[in-house]
């Protein structure tokens, strides 16, 4: 009676280890992030799902690739703006200081954002231009107004609370 307790002890011990999953699963090499890769930033990451979505043809990615120049080119002003204007305001006022300098500067980089603004807009022009109505379709779907999200970067900022405005 004893032997036959201990071995149905025996028997449900060893069914219940080899019916549990496995506490730690096997290591798949291609799903793991290497942490020494730097990931790819995410207005790539939307370049890459909007040329699979639309499977441009030989001239559209042409054109896909200039568009996408001209939008990385505007983002890269954007955030050099935004870091020049923070250090502006963070500078320590002089009182030798040029007062219509900071302007000028400001004037320049406004300038030249409009001038890459421009050319943005003609080659988003072009490659719209070059879609076929299912694409346009596709595009309109996929591809928001407010592709750099400028509104937000134009809009009236208020004093915020670390009173760094």
């Amino acid at each position: 009676m004893l032997l036959r307790i201990g071995f149905v002890l025996a028997t449900t011990l060893l069914v219940c280890l080899l019916s549990t999953p496995p506490i730690a699963e096997p290591l798949d090499r291609a799903a793991v992030v290497n942490p020494f890769v730097a990931p790819a930033p995410p207005l790539e990451r939307r370049f890459d799902e909007w040329r699979e979505a639309l499977r441009l043809s030989g001239e559209q990615d042409r054109l896909f690739r200039s568009m996408e120049l001209h939008l990385q080119r505007v983002a890269d002003e954007r955030d050099a703006a935004i870091v020049a204007a923070a250090i502006d305001r963070n500078r320590e006022p002089r009182s030798a200081r040029d007062p219509g300098a900071a302007l000028r500067a400001r004037a320049e980089r406004l300038s030249r954002h409009a001038e890459s603004l421009r050319a943005l807009a003609d080659a988003e022009s072009s490659f719209f231009a070059s879609l076929s109505d299912e694409q346009r379709r596709i595009a309109d779907d996929m591809i928001p107004r407010d592709t750099l999200n400028l509104r937000d970067v134009f809009r009236r900022r208020g004093l915020r609370p670390d009173k760094n405005g």
